[in-house]
């Protein structure tokens, strides 16, 4: 592996009875951020990634607190359709990895799971790379 390809990294995660779902990784192993939807297989999985780095510029992100008191992301991608009652099953798309005690340092991790993704997007434009997602 060239030190070039050293970068943020998606994973397939299983959940539960036979579901799929991703996290975000930084090079040194730290989670950007997870996926809050889940898969029943590996295409449909795929192509939602797929549309999350391609979209990735439209993602909308809101920083709150939890329960727990602590500091918090949700990453939202907007509604695509004119169809009524289609935006109330709109949800989030992705969260925080872990809860921040201070909404700077939440903030920061927002920033760092958008900047991985626009990472993924540049090298999956890469020649060669076409049909080749990096998870």
């Amino acid at each position: 592996m060239s030190a070039d390809r050293r970068g943020p990294r998606l994973l397939t995660v299983p959940v539960g009875d036979r579901s799929l779902s991703w996290a975000l990784r930084a090079a040194n192993g730290r989670q950007l951020g997870v996926g809050v939807r889940t898969y029943r297989t590996e295409q449909e999985l795929t192509d939602a990634v797929r549309e999350l780095i391609i979209e990735r510029t439209a993602l909308r992100c809101t920083v709150g607190q939890s329960e727990a008191r602590l500091w918090v992301w949700t990453a939202y991608l907007p509604v695509r359709t004119t169809r009524p009652g289609a935006a109330e099953g709109a949800g989030p798309v992705a969260r925080s990895a872990r809860g921040y005690l201070r909404r700077d340092q939440c903030q920061a991790g927002v920033t760092g799971f958008l900047s991985g993704l626009q990472r993924l997007g540049q090298e999956s434009r890469r020649p060669g790379r076409e049909d080749s997602w990096p998870f």
